[in-house]
């Protein structure tokens, strides 16, 4: 979809941006456009809509976004980066086959995953590191709609749980070093408001051509936000991962039927909502399939750990 296509090529200009260090790298809005224009040959030109439901092209969208990004929050330096861009695999042992009975504990599956880094806060006054697991996320609005589920965010939870695991296993982190948590860092798909500001107790004001201060002033364009996490939380969101793993062996076998979960929450949005609707219907839902998508190959930046 291309709200998943944007996200996804802003990752990239982000990622040659923060690069381990506390000098940045190649300015993301270059980066986003390199990203844009390899992407162009392989899929058609897309847009994405801003919160007020307004089409913009996702290549000049993306550029104004990660151009006032930077306008915003200059290098960053308030930050060091010690992991950018890390694909990460951890193998999960099946539960019960420890102890006396086994010699080794049974290989299960292995969790992949791409942390989108770890951060220290050069600014904390804490005695030990502040370090900080970042998930960049753009959105089409910021507000408390977009931030009440974050703290059993699921996607954050397998960063939180064996991405955390990866980066001990390979020496990343240090065994005494403790990560504080999640660091939300979004970024609303909007065009920057061309007027006039000034900044009046640490806000961006827009004004009228009067030099007054307007009564409509934009939504947030960026919001960082901290979420703390612990070990119990990062036990917590092993064992969801264990359960839905273990259904999906029940899915594959048949023990378990596969069937649609369909609901306002569920379906709008929903990639796959056209295709579901003419299979509900019991219409051609096939033939729509092989019009309007394309297979990849989701573990492709894993394909490394298999020497290829």
């Amino acid at each position: 979809m291309p709200a998943l296509r944007l996200g996804t090529l802003i990752h990239k200009g982000m990622a040659g941006w923060y690069i381990p260090g506390i000098k940045r790298g190649v300015h993301p809005a270059i980066g986003f456009e390199k990203a844009y224009e390899a992407d162009l040959k392989k899929q058609s030109k897309m847009g994405a809509r801003d919160e007020d439901g307004k089409w913009n092209d996702a290549g000049e969208l993306g550029v104004a976004m990660l151009n006032h990004y930077v306008d915003v929050y200059g290098k960053d330096e308030r930050w060091e980066v010690l992991v950018t861009e890390y694909p990460f695999k951890a193998l999960v042992y099946k539960p019960g086959t420890e102890g006396q009975h086994y010699k080794k504990p049974e290989p299960w599956f292995w969790f992949t995953g791409v942390l989108d880094g770890v951060w220290r806060d050069r600014q904390s006054k804490r005695k030990t590191a502040d370090l900080w697991i970042p998930d960049h996320k753009s959105t089409a609005g910021i507000g408390d709609s977009k931030l009440n589920y974050l703290q059993l965010d699921d996607q954050a939870g397998g960063y939180w749980s064996y991405g955390v695991e990866a980066l001990y296993t390979n020496g990343l982190l240090k065994k005494g070093q403790r990560l504080s948590g999640m660091l939300y860092n979004f970024l609303r798909k909007a065009v920057p408001d061309e007027r006039p500001y000034k900044i009046e107790r640490g806000k961006q004001l827009y004004l009228n051509k009067d030099g007054s201060v307007s009564k409509q002033q934009p939504s947030p364009y960026f919001l960082r936000a901290p979420i703390w996490r612990d070990e119990y939380d990062r036990n917590q969101a092993k064992l969801r991962i264990q359960n839905d793993f273990r259904r999906n062996e029940m899915l594959r076998s048949g023990e378990l039927e596969v069937s649609k979960n369909p609901g306002m929450f569920t379906c709008p949005g929903c990639w796959a909502s056209d295709i579901c609707e003419l299979h509900e219907t019991g219409a051609d839902y096939e033939s729509m399939i092989e019009g309007t998508t394309q297979k990849w190959e989701p573990y492709a930046e894993h394909e490394i750990y298999q020497g290829r």
